[in-house]
């Protein structure tokens, strides 16, 4: 699949798996419409726009990228179910965790 986002993210992490990398695609697409939708007055930190954010980014892999989503949703599900652990560090924690969790595969 030729995608713009993907080729950023490879760019900016060589090291990352396409799970990585689909991942951060994912949450990259979903933020920007969900920021599209409620207007750029969001906070980064309501975990209202978080949890749709991940939920926005989980549901596109789902559809898009069964075989990626298969490897991911674990991830995906631990993140959502922990937004109250992590929410006071914003979205960049979660590429982080994208770089640290994925990739122990």
């Amino acid at each position: 699949m030729n995608n713009e986002k993907y080729e950023y993210y490879k760019n900016l992490h060589p090291e990352w798996s396409d799970e990585q990398i689909w991942s951060a695609v994912s949450i990259d697409m979903s933020a920007a419409k969900e920021i599209s939708e409620r207007g750029n007055s969001v906070s980064p930190n309501d975990p209202d726009l978080i949890k749709a954010v991940l939920d926005g980014a989980r549901n596109w892999l789902r559809d898009v990228l069964p075989n990626v989503f298969i490897k991911v949703q674990a991830f995906f599900d631990k993140m959502i179910q922990s937004i109250g652990e992590w929410i006071q560090k914003g979205l960049s924690y979660v590429i982080e965790l994208i770089s640290k969790t994925l990739g122990k595969s």
